[in-house]
C-alpha cells in the first residue's frame, strides 16, 4: 500500500512534469499552485488523505463500479493527476493575469474538487435528470467483447444501421440489436452498458482477424485493447502534451483586463464544439474568468446532460452546414481572443475556417483544434470516441489489478482528461500570444487525455521504477479496496507503520498480532458513516464510499461544493481559488 501522503506529492509531481514541459515550449515562470486533498478549511486540520478515501466520497467509485453493481476504485490516480493538471491551468491563468497588467493572485485547488470536476456530467444526470436514460438493463456485460483467441476489444460505431449489420454478420440476428442499440448508445451518460449474451457468443467463436473484417464491412471501428508493453513499443509518449505553435501575422491589441476580477476577464471565447472534450475545455476558461461564446447546431446540443459543461456561457445557433452559417462565424470569431473546436478531420478544411483563413480578420487568435487521435491515428482510421481511444492507450491495465481483466472504465476518462489537457494548451497558446504578440495554432485530443493521465504509471515503467505497482497494475492488499459493511461501504488507508497502528489501535486490535484480514472481518461488522467518523477521530484515514451521485447535494462533506444548474440539479462549481 502507498503512504497516505502519495497523493499530493503525485498531484504536485504532475505540475513539475507539465511546468517543466511548458518551459521547454516557452512557457516560464509559473508560480506553483497550493494543492490540497480537500480544500480550504473544509475538514479539521491535519486530517489524513489519500487517492482512494477521495475517490470513495467524490462518487468516482460509484461511477466507475456501476456495471459491477458496486463501488470499484480506480487503480489510476485519476483525481490526483486531474488536480496536478488544474494547478498548472490555475498557475497559467495568473501568469496571463500578470501580462496583461493584473495583480497575480495566489492559486489554491484541492484533489477532492478535481475528482467532482471529473464527475460533472454524470452528476447533473443523477441529480436533475434521473429519467433521462432510458430502459432496464440487459442481462450480460456490455463491451469489450472477446474473440475466439481471448484478445478483448472494444468496438464504435454512431449508426444504428452499421450496428446491426456487424451483429447480423456475426449470426446475432436473433437478439433484440434495437434495444441493445439503444443501452449501447446511452454508455456515455449512463457509465453502465449491459447486452444481450448473445453478443458475446457472437463474437467469442470468430478470431480477431475475422471480427476485424467483419467491422471493416459493416463500417464499424474496431481496437483491440493494448497492453503497456505495446505502448511503451512505440515512440510518442509526448502525445500527452497539446501542441503549441505560433502562426505569423500582425499582432494583436492587447485584451482588455478586468480589473478585480478573475485571471482570464476580458478574454473572449468562441467555442464550436460537442460531446464532452470540447465543450469542458470551454467551461474550464469560463470558470477562469473567460467570456464564452458557445456556436450550436439549429436543432441544440448532442446529449441531454451537456447543459453542465455549456452553464455560464452565451449561445448562438448557427449552421455552419451553409456558407452563410460559416460567415456568421468568422464574424463571431474577428471579436474573439480564442476559437476552439472538435470537428472531424478534415472539416475545417473544407469549410474555409483553418487558422490562415481566421488570423488576417482577428491578429493574435489562439486557433484550438481538438480531435480524437491527434497526429497518431491507429492503423485503419478508427473513429476517434472516448473507449476506442482508452482501448488503444492501454488505459484499462492501469485500472485494474492483476487477476482482473484489463478493460476501459466506463466514465469517459479520455473525454474528460482531453478536455482539461485541451485548456491546458489553450492558456498555453494565451499565455504566449500575450508574450510575444504572435496568434497560436493548439492541436489536442483524447489520446493526449488519456496520456496525461496515466503518464506517472508510463514513465515509472519505462524507467524501471515502479511505485505500489506491478507491470504497470496496481498491487492492491485486502484494504485496498472498499470494504462492504453492514450498512454502505468503506475505504480505509494505512498505508506506513504508524497509520496501520493506528487503524488497529481503533479497531481494538494488538498491532503485533494483527493481520488485514482481521481488520477487514472488523470493518465489516459496523456501519460506514459511524466508522468514517471514528477512524477519522483517531487519526485514520478513511471515508464511508458515496453510493449514489444523487445523494452528493446532501453530503455535507461535499454540499458546499455545487452550485444548481439550469433546468435542474447541480453541478460543481469552480475548482480553483484565487487570493
Amino acid at each position: 500500500m502507498s503512504s497516505p501522503g502519495a497523493a499530493p506529492r503525485l498531484a504536485h509531481g504532475t505540475w513539475a512534469r507539465r511546468a517543466h514541459h511548458l518551459g521547454e515550449a516557452g512557457v516560464g515562470g509559473l508560480s506553483p499552485a497550493a494543492v490540497t486533498w480537500f480544500g480550504p478549511a473544509r475538514y479539521e486540520p491535519g486530517r489524513p488523505g489519500s487517492e482512494a478515501t477521495v475517490q470513495a466520497l467524490s462518487g468516482l467509485m460509484e461511477v466507475h463500479g456501476r456495471d459491477a453493481g458496486a463501488p470499484r476504485r480506480l487503480g489510476l490516480e485519476v483525481a490526483s493527476v486531474a488536480a496536478g493538471l488544474l494547478a498548472v491551468q490555475g498557475s497559467l491563468a495568473a501568469a496571463i493575469a500578470g501580462l496583461r497588467s493584473s495583480p497575480v493572485p495566489a492559486v489554491h485547488t484541492s484533489v477532492l474538487q478535481a475528482a467532482l470536476v471529473l464527475l460533472s456530467h454524470y452528476i447533473v444526470v443523477a441529480t436533475g435528470l434521473p429519467d433521462a436514460v432510458p430502459g432496464p438493463p440487459l442481462p450480460a456485460p456490455g463491451p469489450p467483447f472477446a474473440s475466439a483467441g481471448g484478445q478483448w476489444f472494444e468496438i464504435e460505431t454512431l449508426d444504428a444501421g452499421a450496428w446491426t449489420e456487424f451483429w447480423t454478420a456475426l449470426g446475432a440476428g436473433h437478439v433484440d440489436l434495437g434495444r441493445a442499440w439503444t443501452q449501447f448508445l446511452w454508455r456515455y451518460e449512463r457509465a453502465a452498458c449491459s447486452l444481450p449474451a448473445g453478443l458475446h457468443e457472437a463474437t467469442a467463436c470468430r478470431s480477431l482477424a475475422d471480427l476485424e473484417g467483419v467491422a471493416a464491412q459493416a463500417g464499424v471501428s474496431l481496437v483491440p485493447l493494448r497492453e503497456y508493453a505495446g505502448v511503451l513499443s512505440e515512440p510518442g509518449r509526448e502525445a500527452a502534451f497539446p501542441a503549441v505553435r505560433a502562426l505569423a501575422g500582425p499582432s494583436p491589441a492587447r485584451a482588455v483586463a478586468t480589473a478585480g476580477g478573475l485571471p482570464l476577464a476580458g478574454i473572449a471565447v468562441v467555442e464550436a464544439t460537442s460531446r464532452i472534450q470540447g465543450p469542458l475545455a470551454g467551461m474550464l476558461l469560463r470558470m477562469l474568468g473567460a467570456e464564452v461564446t458557445r456556436v450550436q447546431p439549429p436543432d441544440g446540443d448532442y446529449g441531454r446532460a451537456a447543459r453542465t459543461l455549456h452553464r455560464g456561457k452565451a449561445a448562438v445557433a448557427l449552421d455552419l452546414g451553409r456558407r452563410s452559417g460559416r460567415d456568421d462565424l468568422v464574424d463571431l470569431v474577428a471579436g474573439a481572443d480564442v476559437f476552439l473546436h472538435n470537428w472531424r478531420p478534415g472539416k475545417a478544411a473544407e469549410w474555409g475556417v483553418e487558422p490562415a483563413d481566421l488570423v488576417t480578420r482577428r491578429p493574435g487568435l489562439v486557433y484550438a483544434a481538438l480531435s480524437g487521435w491527434g497526429e497518431r491515428p491507429p492503423t485503419g482510421g478508427p473513429v476517434g470516441t472516448d473507449f476506442l481511444v482508452q482501448a488503444y492507450a492501454g488505459v484499462g491495465q492501469g485500472l485494474h489489478p492483476a487477476g482482473d481483466p484489463p478493460v476501459p472504465s466506463r466514465m469517459v476518462l479520455s473525454d474528460l482528461f482531453g478536455g482539461i489537457v485541451a485548456a491546458e494548451g489553450i492558456l498555453a497558446g494565451l499565455y504566449r500570444r500575450e508574450r510575444t504578440g504572435q496568434a497560436q495554432v493548439v492541436g489536442s485530443s483524447l489520446l493526449a487525455g488519456a496520456m496525461a493521465a496515466q503518464a506517472h504509471v508510463l514513465d515509472g515503467l519505462a524507467a524501471g521504477a515502479e511505485d505500489g505497482r506491478r507491470g504497470g497494475r496496481p498491487a492492491w492488499g485486502l484494504l485496498d479496496r472498499p470494504v462492504p459493511t453492514a450498512d454502505g461501504d468503506l475505504m480505509v488507508r494505512a498505508g506506513d507503520d504508524e497509520s496501520f497502528a493506528r487503524l488497529c489501535r481503533a479497531c481494538g486490535l494488538d498491532r503485533a498480532r494483527t493481520s488485514e484480514r482481521q481488520i477487514y472481518v472488523r470493518l465489516r461488522e459496523g456501519v460506514a458513516a459511524d466508522m468514517e467518523r471514528e477512524l477519522v477521530g483517531a487519526g485514520v484515514d478513511a471515508a464511508a464510499v458515496c453510493g449514489d451521485l444523487a445523494t452528493l447535494p446532501a453530503d455535507p462533506r461535499v454540499a458546499d461544493l455545487f452550485e444548481p444548474v439550469a433546468g435542474g440539479g447541480v453541478a460543481p462549481r469552480s475548482p480553483w481559488g484565487f487570493t
